[in-house]
């Protein structure tokens, strides 16, 4: 058998050719990235009530700058139940990937702009914390949702009311807490 081989070319290509050079503008990495930031100051914790879990959120959405860039958001994404899997979530009231926080922090931006640096809070109603805290009591308190209706005056002085929906997480280092499993805006 012989082995085939090719002469080597005497014409260049044409991306070779000096006519089609091209000057390439090349940037340096930005020093800072948005995202490479410690976790929140205030995590999901299983001591927390759902009433609790609420307010911590609220708290840092209103002071969402502080300490650092888009801190209220990253601790409502780390209390956000399915954020972080691969599994679609219904943290917004319709199917959405919450894999990366970019994807939570622009819709988040976009739908909840409200409670992002609010004038103030109030907790108006916590339903189904006494019964669920009975349930597990007996051990059967799994999968038992909680809901809590809020009302914020926003950064423009609008007033808006929501509803967080929040179940125990059963597994994982959040095992325990409560996390927020949807956001709505409540409907009048």
């Amino acid at each position: 058998m012989r082995a085939l081989h090719r002469p080597p070319s005497t014409t260049r290509s044409a991306f070779h050719h000096p006519a089609h050079r091209r000057s390439v503008a090349v940037r340096s990495a930005p020093n800072w990235n948005p995202q490479n930031t410690p976790d929140p100051i205030v995590m999901p914790n299983p001591s927390f009530s759902a009433t609790e879990a609420v307010e911590v959120q609220l708290k840092a959405l209103r002071a969402n700058d502080e300490p650092w860039t888009n801190h209220g958001i990253r601790t409502a994404y780390e209390f956000a139940a399915d954020a972080g899997g691969m599994e679609r979530s219904r943290y917004f009231g319709f199917s959405k990937d919450l894999y990366h926080l970019d994807h939570f922090m622009g819709m988040f931006g976009n739908m909840m702009g409200e409670l992002i640096g609010s004038r103030s809070h109030e907790i108006l109603s916590v339903e189904g914390e006494e019964a669920e805290a009975e349930a597990a009591k007996a051990g059967q308190g799994e999968g038992l949702a909680v809901a809590a209706r809020v009302r914020v005056v926003g950064p423009a002085g609008g007033s808006g009311e929501y509803v967080f929906t929040l179940v125990r997480k059963e597994l994982g280092r959040k095992a325990g807490a409560w996390m927020t499993k949807s956001l709505l805006k409540a409907q009048a």
